[in-house]
């Protein structure tokens, strides 16, 4: 059974274990400087408070990845979180469960925490067909932007409208 539960600082050893494990193969694709496999216990401690929500993602009680949110401000995809808009920052599973859907469960257990929603998004590179199915089977969409933080790495960017009959209250 998939749970999330928000992120205790007890956990950041482990989703950083996790979160390295999860992004060395995309690490050894792009060698983009900005890769959460190179960042360290700080680049997920600092997600512990706004405008940040980082969940701890549990499978039958054990951690198994994690996933945060940007609650408001800016990214450097969405120039500015209007109220109800929330940003799907990174999402990183163990990867001997990846492809096992807990990405997605996890990402709809997390909309659930968000009642004012009216739109999320998501970036991810464009070459990455397993997160593309992910986030699709979550109900994203892509947007038409395309994005090119540095070079060799495109992003493509996605966002999933909320509305008052689809959102979980």
């Amino acid at each position: 059974m998939i749970t999330i539960r928000s992120t205790a600082e007890a956990d950041v050893p482990i989703l950083l274990d996790i979160q390295k494990a999860a992004f060395q193969p995309i690490y050894e694709i792009y060698h983009d400087a900005g890769n959460p496999a190179l960042r360290g216990m700080e680049d997920i401690t600092r997600r512990l408070h706004p405008p940040f929500r980082q969940f701890t993602i549990l499978e039958d009680g054990e951690i198994v990845g994690g996933i945060f949110y940007v609650t408001e401000g800016s990214t450097p995809h969405v120039p500015c979180l209007a109220p109800g808009e929330y940003y799907l920052g990174r999402l990183y599973i163990r990867p001997d469960r990846q492809s096992h859907g807990i990405g997605r469960h996890a990402i709809l257990l997390c909309e659930q925490t968000f009642p004012d929603a009216r739109k999320f998004y998501v970036d991810f590179p464009r070459e990455l067909d397993k997160n593309r199915r992910c986030y699709e089977a979550a109900g994203f969409r892509s947007t038409g932007t395309v994005l090119t933080p540095e070079p060799g790495l495109t992003l493509l960017l996605y966002d999933k409208q909320v509305s008052q009959d689809t959102a979980v209250h």
